[in-house]
């Protein structure tokens, strides 16, 4: 069955992790992600940090998944009129370039609009196309700084800490996706296209939840707190005899005391109610932390079910065979193949969108440099293989076969 994006057309001109992680998604839902690279990256390692399965980026490979690629020469004006041949045949172009960059090849919105009026032209930076920074260039961790993430997140008396995944390029990524299919939605109305324009600091700042109503009804510098939550005590990670465990939103406090053997804690002044837990959180964690060390965390899991929500902090190989992940196939197996044809199965997160109708999955494996070339020009522009063998004689474009 085709995904729900099947017939739609993604011009990629993404690099590093925000960009390519939006089309990914789009890829994952059906698109067509034709992922444009420069003529002079020859190989994987060119193109990306490892590990390496041999002679390939498991980093590229893990978020080209699903799309096509073509080698271009964006600064040779043959190259850049292809570029925009293919756009005017595409339902939205990509890109993550530093705000400007586009324009200098070309390939800026206002040129690609005028070639295309139903363009979804989409664009993720740092901090956004307007703005005294829109020229800054950032990273992930720039966008976990400067959104205040990075200040909340760590233990109270340490440095401010990156959360452990890249959240400012995925999150990025995601608004995106999610950018595009509302604009798609929206051109089934009026029939045009229009600029996307996603800040990845402004994404992790809208994903700040309450901390900045907090600061503006308070006053109040929200600050780092460590693993627990600000407004429900207990809500974080305990010691348990064997590794950890998460306890949280306890149901009923009285049962939960009873189970861990602490029936006096239920009456104590300190913790009746979650405010007071609030309070007095720093006793609390120092009681519950002794008392559910005499436990094994496969106890303690059986015995707190009822109580309260509780579960295990898993590392990521005990998170990938866990019995609901494997049954839902959140994490799939994929082919990675070296150039001298040796094939090693590694897995990919699986997409997280799970539709009845038209379902989304991981398509085929992340494409070679070039891989595609020739079949997009053929099919797409509806090129001659003698034009395509001059082109690539000039050195406009790059095919792999």
């Amino acid at each position: 069955m085709a995904g729900p994006l099947t017939g739609v057309r993604v011009l990629d001109f993404t690099h590093a992790l925000a960009g390519p992680f939006g089309t990914m998604i789009l890829a994952d839902l059906g698109a067509d992600v034709v992922l444009v690279s420069r003529t002079t990256e020859r190989d994987d390692r060119s193109r990306g940090p490892g590990p390496y399965v041999r002679d390939r980026s498991t980093y590229r490979f893990s978020i080209e998944r699903g799309k096509r690629n073509i080698q271009l020469d964006l600064k040779d004006s043959t190259g850049a009129e292809i570029a925009l041949r293919l756009a005017e045949r595409s339902d939205v172009l990509a890109e993550n370039f530093t705000p400007g960059t586009m324009d200098k090849l070309g390939l800026g919105y206002e040129a690609v609009s005028k070639r295309n009026p139903r363009i979804i032209y989409a664009s993720v930076s740092g901090h956004g196309q307007t703005g005294p920074y829109a020229g800054k260039g950032a990273v992930d961790i720039v966008a976990q700084a400067m959104s205040g993430l990075m200040s909340i997140t760590g233990e109270a008396d340490g440095r401010p800490m990156r959360v452990g995944a890249s959240f400012g390029d995925t999150i990025g990524g995601n608004y995106l996706a999610m950018g595009v299919i509302a604009a798609l939605y929206e051109r089934e109305r009026s029939g045009l296209g229009q600029r996307l324009d996603v800040s990845m600091v402004e994404t992790v700042m809208y994903h700040m939840e309450n901390a900045i109503i907090r600061y503006s009804a308070t006053a109040e510098v929200p600050g780092r707190i460590g693993p627990r939550h600000p407004l429900v005590t207990p809500f974080q990670p305990f010691h348990t005899r064997d590794g950890w465990i998460v306890v949280a939103a306890v149901r009923d406090w009285e049962a939960f005391c009873v189970v861990i053997g602490l029936e006096e804690l239920a009456r104590d002044p300190r913790f009746v109610t979650n405010q007071d837990r609030n309070v007095h959180h720093a006793e609390l964690e120092i009681i519950l932390d002794e008392a559910l060390r005499a436990r094994t965390s496969r106890e303690w899991l059986g015995l707190l079910d009822t109580t309260c929500i509780v579960c295990p902090v898993y590392d990521v190989a005990q998170a990938i065979d866990d019995p609901q992940i494997r049954a839902r196939r959140a994490v799939v197996e994929v082919p990675m193949a070296s150039a001298d044809g040796q094939v090693k199965s590694v897995l990919l997160p699986n997409t997280p969108v799970r539709l009845s109708r038209t379902p989304a999955e991981v398509g085929r494996p992340a494409p070679w440099v070039g891989e595609d070339t020739r079949v997009v020009l053929r099919d797409v522009l509806q090129m001659s293989l003698e034009e395509i063998d001059e082109l690539a004689r000039r050195g406009v474009i790059g095919c792999r076969s």
